[in-house]
């Protein structure tokens, strides 16, 4: 079992999915140089397989300048440190602005490979809102999954047919890849012109 932390999966599915601009850094000099060619606010996101959920031990930070950036990297430094994680590098990320979106497959012992839609980041797990359907999806499954939801009706139609979009990507990667066992994409950003992967992570066999 091969597990693929948010920098392995976007190498992995960046042919089919649009990913924020970002560069994976080992030393703080690094990550200053890199955010000069960007705008603040700024995520610093600590990279490692054996942490997958970044957010349940504090390793996301939104910084909005340098002298934020120095503080927020020097204090990732020390935690994974002090959980003894073996680093990727501390990754520098934009920040986008739009609706939170979840959409997750895996392969199934019964039903085979499903697929998973709802509100994402943060209150996924605590709100339970989403609905799921097994591949292969149509076009209609994928229209009765987003209205199943209750994060259905904060959407306008653009956001709608970004999000159908991205479940129909996500149907012909988990069709094309028969070695995933678990995708999980969390926070997909949603506004009026793209559909953006933050944070993705997978699971192959």
């Amino acid at each position: 079992m091969r597990i693929y932390n948010e920098v392995k999966a976007e190498q992995f599915l960046s042919k089919y999915l649009k990913f924020n601009t970002n560069k994976l850094t080992k030393k703080v000099n690094e990550a200053l140089e890199f955010s000069k060619k960007l705008k603040f606010p700024l995520t610093l996101k600590l990279i490692s397989d054996q942490a997958l959920h970044k957010s349940k031990i504090k390793g996301v930070r939104f910084v909005n300048n340098e002298q934020e950036l120095i503080k927020n990297y020097d204090e990732l430094l020390k935690l994974a440190k002090k959980n003894k994680l073996k680093l990727d590098g501390i990754l520098v990320q934009t920040f986008i602005s739009g609706k939170e979106i979840i959409i997750g497959a895996k392969k199934d012992n019964t039903f085979g490979q499903v697929i998973l839609f709802g509100g994402g980041g943060i209150f996924a797990e605590i709100l339970k809102d989403f609905s799921l359907r097994i591949c292969p999806l149509t076009e209609k499954d994928i229209n009765e999954m987003l209205k199943e939801t209750k994060v259905y009706s904060t959407l306008n139609q653009n956001e709608i047919k970004q999000i159908s979009n991205t479940i129909s990507k996500v149907n012909e990667i988990m069709l094309n890849h028969n070695d995933i066992i678990e995708l999980d994409i969390n926070p997909l950003i949603v506004n009026e012109k793209n559909a953006i992967v933050v944070d993705a992570r997978m699971v192959l066999n």
